[in-house]
């Protein structure tokens, strides 16, 4: 039998939701979909250039899984750019710290803790239309204009 698969700690999420070629509609059917997981081993390791040790600790999970994430998530931009496909980054066995809320008036967001009940209004600019950005990442919810 499988040993059960570690969650993968994710700091906080992506500021975009994916990317498309210029000159492209956005179609999802042919975009290539990055895990959160894997959007995070690139931003440890390019972005923060991290070592994969390091990265591999702070996601809590071992140095050859980080690695094993990394490989499939360079494959995944390799395709898109490539290709000129469309990209998304959703979904994957994450644990988040808090709710990620969105204020789709003022583009403000903000975190919430565990026990809190889903805000009503924006904390700056008092707007009721909030999208729960955690709902958004992990399932990909296509209705707010984060996924439009």
């Amino acid at each position: 039998m499988a040993r059960a698969k570690a969650v993968r700690v994710l700091r906080d999420l992506p500021i975009v939701k994916g990317f498309r070629p210029l000159w492209m509609r956005p179609s999802y059917r042919s975009a290539v979909t990055m895990a959160l997981e894997e959007y995070e081993a690139i931003r440890l390791v390019d972005y923060e250039r991290l070592t994969h040790e390091q990265a591999s600790i702070s996601m809590g999970v071992s140095r050859p899984t980080l690695t094993r994430i990394y490989e499939q998530a360079r494959i995944k931009l390799g395709t898109a750019l490539v290709e000129g496909r469309s990209f998304l980054i959703e979904g994957g066995e994450v644990k988040l710290s808090g709710h990620h809320y969105y204020c789709e008036e003022c583009q403000h967001k903000f975190v919430q803790k565990e026990k809190h009940p889903k805000p009503q209004n924006c904390p700056t600019c008092s707007s009721q239309r909030i999208t729960n950005l955690s709902e958004c990442f992990m399932q990909g919810c296509r209705r707010c204009s984060r996924c439009r």
